[in-house]
């Protein structure tokens, strides 16, 4: 008689053949490299993410910048952690609450300027911050936004590269919620 054995989503990601888990990393989060590849810029992807959060802050709907937070996906691939998942989701619960917590009638009628990144960033290897894959990490970038003629930013704490898309992980200091 045959045992059937249900296995949870992460412990079925280590049974597919290495292969095929290679051909959804991208290049340049591949495992292999050896030194850095050029850093991607922001883009007009990333741009709009950008403009996305600005919007979602204003308004109080983080649904709406949803896809500028890193996908699940992704993270499981990169941490190298028993079970990716808790922890993604503690990262996404704290997103949506900074979202929150930015939020002020004061914001009405902001502008989109920039996303200016600091000069705080570097490569991140194989094997720092409990990753199995490498990343370019932006730390400190400026939202930069007007209103009423008034310039104002909102900083957004870390960011990372994924097939070289720019992903927030931390949009304010992380604390474990």
């Amino acid at each position: 008689m045959k045992r059937r054995v249900f296995l949870g989503a992460a412990a079925s990601a280590l049974l597919v053949p290495s292969a095929l888990r290679a051909q959804e990393i991208p290049a340049h989060n591949a495992a292999s490299l050896t030194a850095p590849p050029p850093r991607p810029p922001l883009g007009a992807a990333g741009e709009a993410r950008a403009r996305r959060l600005l919007d979602a802050i204003v308004s109080g709907d983080a649904a709406r910048a949803d896809d500028f937070f890193l996908p699940r996906d992704a993270f499981r691939l990169i941490k190298r952690v028993p079970d990716p998942d808790p922890l993604w989701e503690r990262l996404h619960r704290a997103y949506v609450a900074d979202i929150g917590a930015l939020h002020a009638p004061e914001l009405a009628g902001a502008t989109f300027g920039q996303l200016r990144f600091t000069g705080r960033r570097g490569w991140v290897a194989v094997g720092e911050e409990a990753n199995r894959l490498p990343y370019w990490a932006q730390r400190h970038s400026l939202l930069e936004y007007t209103v009423s003629g008034a310039p104002g930013h909102v900083e957004v704490r870390t960011m990372i590269t994924w097939n070289d898309e720019w992903f927030i992980t931390h949009l304010s200091e992380f604390h474990g919620r």
